[in-house]
């Protein structure tokens, strides 16, 4: 039965930020990286975009070769198509997540995490030896181990949280369905993001083009399934993508689910901490979640060598960590969802409006905050639909 100190479940960004870190904080700790699939980045379900500012918090994307396509400009496609490009949007990337994802893994293993591939863990309990027994099913085989921390970082799945007794639900109205596809020779502009809100197109979410290189982009939607007319995401995907790149080559394709929820009311237990999208620390507006989970993987990572080298690994001491993620991230992602929820009441008519309504603004001024001014000013029914977000 390997005795561990850290064991980390899942080794996405979370996962391999929260190793990374735990290990750097205390270098004598034993610190274990589990893998379910065999090959840490595969396979990719996400749209694969960051901000600038936080990816560099753990990463150099200059020279690197994760980082597919740098980003300068964000485009919102008004239902009719009426472009509107924004100013003063900062620089974002283009990750290809297998080998972004391979490269946090490989800094965790450079500083002396032990990471470990095809390892799943099936389940686990406390045994009152102070310490959680994992089951884990590796190359055919069964493992025990014992660790004085876990950290799980299994994303939108959690089990991990389930079998720490927290609560992990996510409301059906909060839970969208996504499809992707990689498209080849298509005509969009190489270095913008395109986001498109409507709810014939993808009805309580929205549709993306993030390109990777000249002709290449990642393009898909997410939606509600309870606001469908019950075709799934790949058919309202297909549809969209036949009326605007019908010539395109689809080389690859994914589907999975986003959590566009607040955080877990409690991401932590007497020797357990949640991380990432497994604690739905997921922008609920825009659905992403990489960055987060770097900063949560932190969090988790250097609260977890605390407490071993402090002697308690309580659920009170562990409690700093879910006040910390809150005061970093989590109190804003609350604003986000009352801006998600004001979005729900904007129809489709409406956003053609505030289209015309922000291409009058002068383009070197066109920032999300004058664009909002603008909107009031000039539709002033989206008053009560905007006091959502104040109130």
């Amino acid at each position: 039965m390997p005795d561990v100190d850290v064991l980390i479940i899942g080794a996405g960004p979370a996962g391999s930020v929260a190793a990374w870190y735990a290990k750097q904080a205390a270098p004598n700790l034993d610190v274990v990286l589990l893998e379910r699939d065999r090959a840490v980045g595969s396979p990719v379900r996400c749209a694969e975009g960051v901000g600038d500012a936080g990816l560099r918090e753990f990463a150099n994307p200059d020279g690197s070769d994760w980082a597919a396509r740098k980003i300068t400009k964000v485009i919102f496609l008004a239902p009719d198509d009426t472009e509107v490009v924004l100013a003063d949007c900062g620089l974002g990337w283009i990750l290809d997540r297998t080998r972004f994802d391979a490269y946090l893994a490989a800094e965790a293993a450079a500083v002396g995490v032990q990471v470990l591939v095809g390892a799943e863990a099936t389940g686990m309990s406390r045994n009152g030896d102070g310490r959680w027994h994992v089951r884990v099913k590796e190359r055919g085989r069964d493992e025990l181990y014992r660790a004085r921390i876990v950290i799980g970082a299994d994303g939108v799945e959690t089990m991990v949280g389930r079998w720490a007794g927290l609560d992990t639900r996510v409301p059906a109205r909060d839970m969208e369905s996504c499809a992707q596809y990689v498209l080849q020779g298509i005509d969009v502009n190489p270095d913008a993001i395109y986001l498109q809100f409507s709810n014939a197109i993808a009805p309580g979410g929205y549709a993306w083009i993030f390109p990777k290189a000249v002709g290449v982009a990642n393009v898909g939607l997410g939606l509600v399934a309870l606001k469908t007319d019950g075709r799934n995401a790949r058919q309202y995907l297909d549809s969209w993508v036949a009326r605007r790149f019908p010539s395109a080559a689809r080389t690859s394709y994914t589907v999975g689910g986003v959590i566009v929820h607040t955080t877990i009311k409690k991401t932590h237990a007497d020797g357990v901490l949640i991380a990432g999208d497994a604690a739905h620390m997921i922008n609920p507006l825009s659905g992403g979640g990489i960055t987060n989970a770097m900063k949560a993987g932190r969090l988790a990572g250097r609260t977890a060598a605390d407490a071993i080298c402090a002697g308690d690994t309580g659920e009170r001491r562990l409690a700093t960590y879910h006040k910390a993620w809150m005061e970093l991230l989590g109190e804003d992602h609350l604003k986000y969802y009352r801006i998600k929820q004001a979005l729900e009441g904007v129809d489709d008519a409406s956003f053609n409006k505030l289209a015309r309504t922000a291409n009058n603004i002068a383009p070197d001024k066109r920032t999300i905050g004058r664009v909002f001014t603008h909107a009031l000013i000039r539709h002033p029914q989206l008053i009560p639909v905007a006091a959502r977000f104040f109130v």
